[in-house]
């Protein structure tokens, strides 16, 4: 497999002598100087797993602990996904704003402090009665639930 630029992608560089005990390059291409290194971060599987555990049911903290990375890396991977395939539907007058603490006292029936505050917006199924979907902006900051 032929060494390709961090940048352009080209297969055409030459030698230019060592950074940190490990050969540097220089593209023709663009000129970018850069060694071979191994790709950082979690392979694409890992990412889509957790994704896909998350979208199942299953909370960020749980998804990270059996994934063995960290809370915000998860939620960072879910934001990075719904950018790309899940973008918000426009409202189309089935959408009813409603203010998140107010949905969460009334359904945990919690005081009067409980919820975060934000705006979400819930929108209603049309296939069935009483099915609901809540669309709101990740991360929560200040919130712990996960």
């Amino acid at each position: 497999m032929a060494l390709r630029c961090k940048r352009c992608g080209s297969e055409e560089q030459v030698k230019n002598g060592f950074m940190k005990g490990l050969q540097r390059y220089r593209c023709k291409a663009c000129g970018l100087n850069f060694t071979e290194t191994p790709p950082r971060g979690n392979p694409l599987h890992i990412r889509l797993t957790a994704v896909l555990l998350y979208v199942s049911g299953l909370s960020m903290n749980r998804t990270a602990k059996l994934l063995g990375v960290s809370t915000p890396t998860v939620m960072t991977w879910i934001e990075q996904f719904a950018k790309v395939y899940a973008q918000k539907p426009k409202p189309d007058g089935r959408a009813v704003v409603v203010e998140l603490d107010d949905m969460w006292r009334a359904l945990k029936k919690g005081p009067a402090s409980t919820g975060s505050g934000r705006l979400g917006i819930a929108l209603r199924d049309g296939s069935s009665t009483g099915s609901w979907a809540v669309v709101t902006e990740l991360p929560w900051s200040g919130s712990s639930n996960a």
